[in-house]
């Protein structure tokens, strides 16, 4: 395992068809991550369809949590990600330059439904999950279909993304930032959360 410093990271991290892929939580990872890389959490269900959101032939450098790079190896190759040049475990101390995700509660995923009409609320779960309830002004973008319909939205409007717990949202997040959307806000919890609120927000498709 080629495990790489701030030094050695910095020094090919802006290389053409590189792919970073960030396997933290959610809860950390929209704090401060690597500008370009996509999250595929180790919570996020193992095998799970993603679509073209990544490319399993590029060169990937996996940005990890230190003490999880072989937990998070294997994780990827469940993705068939397996062309790693390296491991980079990251820290407060070592994660120079960031970007972030803002993430909103259910409570406030409520306010910007009900008034505010101009954001995008994009739900990437399943058609099938989406048909048996969402929440009431959201359109279906399964995550398997956003790197193909993310090209006909407005990158800067206001987009609001929810799954099922949270996990799926941060990667479409993650994917989105790295294709230059400059307004995307993650309901931390997902639909489970979402459900809590009142039966007004959500309805069958």
């Amino acid at each position: 395992m080629n495990i790489l410093t701030p030094e050695t990271f910095a020094s090919v991290q802006n290389e053409q068809n590189l792919q970073l892929i960030d396997t933290r939580l959610p809860d950390f990872f929209e704090l401060s991550f690597v500008k370009g890389a996509l999250n595929i959490s180790l919570n996020l269900t193992k095998g799970k369809e993603i679509g073209a959101c990544i490319n399993p032939q590029n060169e990937t450098i996996i940005i990890c949590k230190p003490g999880t790079e072989t937990e998070s190896l294997q994780h990827l190759e469940t993705f068939n990600i397996k062309n790693i040049l390296g491991v980079f475990p990251v820290d407060s101390q070592n994660l120079k330059t960031f970007d972030m995700v803002i993430s909103i509660s259910s409570e406030e995923l409520v306010l910007d439904s009900l008034h505010n009409p101009k954001a995008l609320i994009i739900d990437v779960r399943s058609e099938s999950k989406y048909q048996a309830g969402k929440v009431h002004n959201a359109i279906n973008i399964p995550i398997n279909e956003l790197a193909n319909k993310s090209k006909s939205l407005n990158k800067n409007q206001e987009t609001i993304i929810y799954c099922t717990k949270g996990s799926t949202s941060m990667l479409a997040c993650s994917y989105l930032k790295a294709n230059g959307f400059t307004n995307i806000k993650n309901v931390w919890g997902g639909f489970e959360q979402i459900q809590k609120e009142p039966k007004a927000l959500f309805t069958k498709a």
